[in-house]
């Protein structure tokens, strides 16, 4: 009831202000920014824009190339290393070997295949979620 009598007796700033009200816990954290990247794109994105990478599963050769200077964790099944992952930290979960990957780079980027391109997700919240999952089941 007090309410509906405040949006009618108010102006239209009333209701931009409880507006913001309710959106202001959303954009106070911000919002992903989602990018579509062609392969190409992507390795590039990965050779110059990251340092420490934790690839969940194994991404294409090509773009292992990327990777291959950069501190790099690998969260395998049972599958081997590929050989451009020298010098890389393995973390085995067992089980079969990983149908598909993705990666998080630099607890900011969250990347992944999509169709025949790539999505690159700027979410440290995302990140953070995906790591502390992983985390327990590296039992860290």
């Amino acid at each position: 009831m007090r309410w509906r009598g405040f949006l009618k007796a108010g102006s239209s700033s009333r209701l931009l202000a409880l507006l913001f009200l309710a959106l202001a816990p959303a954009l106070a954290q911000g919002l992903p920014q989602v990018r579509e990247l062609s392969e190409r794109e992507l390795y590039w994105f990965l050779a110059n824009r990251t340092q420490e990478v934790v690839a969940v599963g194994l991404p294409p050769a090509s773009l292992g190339e990327a990777l291959k200077e950069k501190r790099l964790t690998l969260v395998l099944g049972r599958e081997a290393p590929p050989t451009w992952a020298r010098g890389a930290k393995v973390v085995r979960l067992g089980g079969t070997p990983m149908a598909g990957w993705f990666l998080l780079a630099d607890g900011r980027f969250f990347v992944a295949p999509k169709g025949a391109a790539f999505v690159v997700v700027e979410s440290p919240e995302v990140v953070a979620v995906l790591r502390g999952y992983f985390a327990v089941a590296w039992g860290k």
